[in-house]
């Protein structure tokens, strides 16, 4: 009993998170708007208190991140597809430990329904999505009171889209119909496309045209046609963004998704949030291309904070991507947006498990390595602690010596990582690049000079290397390396 209670005092109090909530529509209104904020609100609200691991508090946004972290509660009538989706962002406020997430859960149709109904479908909604919330953000809070190790991040993204419907064109113009018929020729859908493209802001059939068009046509060049020449209408209107939205998550063509991406890159509000999911989403589809991928990298490098992005990279280290490019759009391009600590427990399984063969391995490797510790001008243990792992992990290949060198200037400098070093530098292919580390650890604990001295003259006596005149001469390395504590050590001579 006396140990729970010191475990309880110990593990402090949960974290204050402040909120706010707010709904939107544009024409269509079952419920008022106000109402169903109340009720969407308590909802969310009952589900995230009820383990007990974080404390809510109402605010405003101007006081949103004066908290140790914050949650906005989104909700919004989406009109053509009657139903309700309801957005919950948690972020960083004074305090960054735990990652940013994002969760979006859409309710089953609404239209036609008694108003009970209604209000029950849309609070099973929000019911779900806290509950999506609390299972990625509880651990977390939980790991960092508790001092336990950071929880795994298999788990997938935490999006629920809901069905996408396109109403069918009943409209018997002929240019109409001969797009949607895809057994007529390219280029008379194409002709077809050019005349009525300029109709797409102010005629329903023509936006449903093009939006079908741009799920079903299964030529790409006019899927991406398509797209372009709903640009009146995708940056404002929001069921032709969620038709987009949709396109993008499924197609697999370069060229369409290149038009996608950046048409979508001009939406904004509740809509950019789901912009912002999507592309973490085509992060960590195998069957995602290239160069799509490397575009939504860049688009998200852009981004202040992205929520998810801890589980997308997670699984996109993951992936079997043979082109390299796929998996360097993660590890060139993101994982500096991610915090220190969290970027070290995402990279420690990739590290220490990840096969590295082929060139496309190896550079996401590579860079998974540097970024470790980029920008890091003060020794950091941690990551010090993981790249002399991964210097001891012989799959790791000719990535072991990049592992030394980046570990020389963070390794804790102790007797046991002493130890360690000079166990690597036993190998002939890491003897140069060991042994310089081992100085530098060294120089940053004085008190261990006189045993690396005297390490290194018993491993010169047991002579383990055979020079060859290509690979320069080990023995060479070990003078060197002496010598320069000989040099440390009459320094600190009084």
């Amino acid at each position: 009993m006396i140990g729970l209670c010191l475990l309880f005092v110990a593990a402090g109090e949960p974290p204050l998170v402040n909120y706010v909530a707010k709904g939107e529509t544009r024409s269509w209104e079952p419920i008022a708007l106000a109402e169903v904020e109340r009720f969407v609100e308590g909802k969310v609200l009952s589900g995230l208190t009820a383990g007990g691991s974080l404390r809510l508090q109402r605010s405003n946004f101007s006081e949103l991140a004066k908290a140790d972290y914050k949650l906005i509660i989104n909700g919004r009538f989406i009109e053509e597809a009657e139903r309700f989706s309801v957005y919950l962002t948690f972020g960083a406020g004074q305090k960054s430990e735990v990652p940013s997430f994002f969760v979006v859960e859409t309710s089953a149709p609404l239209g036609k329904q008694p108003r009970a109904e209604v209000q029950k479908r849309i609070e099973a909604a929000a019911a779900q999505a806290a509950l999506r919330l609390s299972k990625l953000v509880t651990p977390h809070l939980e790991r960092l009171r508790l001092n336990l190790e950071p929880p795994s991040m298999d788990e997938p993204l935490p999006l629920a889209w809901g069905p996408v419907e396109v109403p069918t064109v009943t409209d018997r113009r002929k240019a109409l119909q001969t797009l949607l018929d895809v057994r007529n020729e390219d280029n008379e859908r194409l002709t077809a496309l050019a005349e009525i493209r300029g109709y797409a802001f102010d005629q329903q059939a023509v936006r449903n045209a093009l939006e079908r068009c741009v799920l079903f046509d299964p030529t790409a060049r006019l899927r991406a046609e398509c797209v372009d020449a709903l640009a009146p209408v995708y940056r404002n209107h929001v069921p032709t963004q969620r038709v987009l939205l949709h396109a993008l998550r499924t197609d697999v063509d370069d060229q369409v998704l290149k038009a996608l991406v950046e048409s979508s890159a001009t939406f904004v509000g509740f809509s950019r949030l789901e912009t912002i999911a999507t592309w973490l989403e085509l992060l960590t589809r195998e069957r995602t291309p290239e160069r799509a991928a490397e575009s939504v990298a860049d688009r998200l490098r852009e981004e202040k904070d992205v929520p998810n992005l801890l589980y997308a990279l997670s699984a996109c280290l993951k992936l079997e991507a043979i082109p390299s490019g796929k998996k360097q759009a993660c590890t060139g391009r993101l994982l500096d947006l991610v915090p220190r600590e969290q970027r070290i427990a995402l990279l420690k399984p990739y590290l220490l498990q990840q096969p590295v063969y082929g060139t496309g391995q190896r550079m996401a490797f590579e860079d998974a390595l540097k970024s470790l510790t980029r920008n890091q001008r003060t020794a950091d243990p941690l990551a010090g602690e993981l790249l002399l792992q991964v210097a001891e992990r012989k799959s790791a290949h000719g990535l072991r010596y990049l592992a030394v060198y980046e570990a020389a200037d963070h390794a804790d400098p102790t007797p046991a990582n002493l130890e360690r070093l000079l166990a690597l530098a036993r190998e002939e292919g890491l003897a140069d690049q060991s042994l310089r580390a081992l100085v530098d650890v060294v120089a940053r604990n004085p008190a261990l000079i006189a045993m690396a001295i005297g390490a290194l003259d018993r491993l010169e006596a047991q002579k383990p290397w055979y020079p060859k005149p290509s690979r320069g001469n080990p023995y060479k390395e070990l003078t060197q390396a002496r010598d320069r504590l000989r040099r440390l050590e009459k320094k600190q001579s009084p």
